[in-house]
């Protein structure tokens, strides 16, 4: 694995629904990306993870939660790859459920279609069923209920709030390369 120098994005204000975004690249890889945009963490999915890409990730994660206090969201993205997932990341993955640091949420968006798309959701319903997470947390097929499911946490918890669309373009923003 590469070691990644986190790089800054400033959006136009006509991505970010009328104020500049600012979009943190804290990692990446050829099979993924973390990213932060004031208190939400995009994880970007090009391909399953490996055991070291999802330790990469608990970190991004703490990292997050340690700059906003008053609480934090994910925005687990999975673009493309193939759904193959040692042991050694089904038990991260369950660890990382369970401790369920993201508290506004977490919304695992599978945006691959097909049987590729029913394998990857077999493995979040799985990894949710045995990880209990105590966040309210949800596995979604497209983008834009999952950024309104997202936003509508984040007000209701008293977070960061977040306008939906404009959460939409950040995630968008996140996956293109």
């Amino acid at each position: 694995m590469k070691a990644y120098r986190p790089r800054l994005r400033v959006w136009p204000p006509s991505l970010a629904c009328g104020s500049i975004q600012e979009m943190d690249i804290v990692y990446e890889d050829a099979k993924s990306r973390q990213v932060v945009v004031r208190n939400m963490h995009l994880a970007v999915w090009f391909d399953a993870p490996n055991v070291d890409q999802m330790h990469e990730w608990g970190r991004q994660a703490l990292a997050v939660k340690q700059r906003n206090p008053k609480g934090t969201g994910l925005m687990n993205l999975i673009v493309s790859g193939t759904p193959a997932f040692s042991a050694e990341v089904r038990a991260a993955v369950k660890d990382y459920t369970e401790r369920a640091v993201h508290d506004v949420g977490a919304a695992h968006i599978v945006l691959v279609r097909g049987l590729l798309a029913s394998a990857v959701r077999g493995f979040l319903g799985t990894a949710m069923l045995l990880g209990r997470p105590k966040n309210p947390t949800k596995v979604f097929g497209e983008l834009g209920p999952a950024a309104t499911w997202m936003a509508t946490n984040a007000q209701s918890l008293g977070a960061v709030r977040w306008d939906a669309d404009a959460l939409q373009a950040a995630c968008q923003r996140a996956i293109t390369r």
